[in-house]
């Protein structure tokens, strides 16, 4: 498995954001900001089971994310994988993410967590 640089870590663990592209139904891109997190193996992502992202992941888990710094965005990696996704614990989930990147309560929902498993990763001045 491709592993991530502590570098690459760094920027997941702190309050940056990613652009994520999942695979519409008819094999359109499909785009998304989300907040990121990692685990130390994964790229760690929440979202609702009923938007594009999660419907588009549970019907095709191919997935490219790009993680920027909030300060220096040309300092940025690129990672492309799979996801997998898990229900459990994922309303904890976007309450911590919600905490990290500006400390109001996100609230309850259909919520999944995405972890993203690396099988390429590209980086730019990180």
């Amino acid at each position: 498995m491709t592993e991530f640089t502590e570098s690459q870590l760094a920027l997941m663990r702190g309050k940056n954001f990613a652009a994520i592209a999942t695979i519409g139904e008819d094999g359109t891109p499909q785009t998304s900001i989300v907040w990121v997190d990692t685990d130390g193996e994964h790229l760690v992502f929440n979202t609702m089971n009923e938007r594009a992202k999660g419907r588009n992941l549970r019907r095709d888990p191919r997935i490219g994310v790009s993680v920027f710094d909030a300060e220096s965005p040309y300092r940025y990696f690129e990672v492309e994988g799979t996801a997998e996704l898990d229900t459990t614990g994922a309303d904890e989930h976007i309450e911590q993410l919600s905490q990290k990147y500006g400390g109001v309560g996100y609230g309850k929902g259909d919520r999944v967590i995405v972890r993203v498993k690396p099988k390429r990763i590209f980086s730019y001045q990180v």
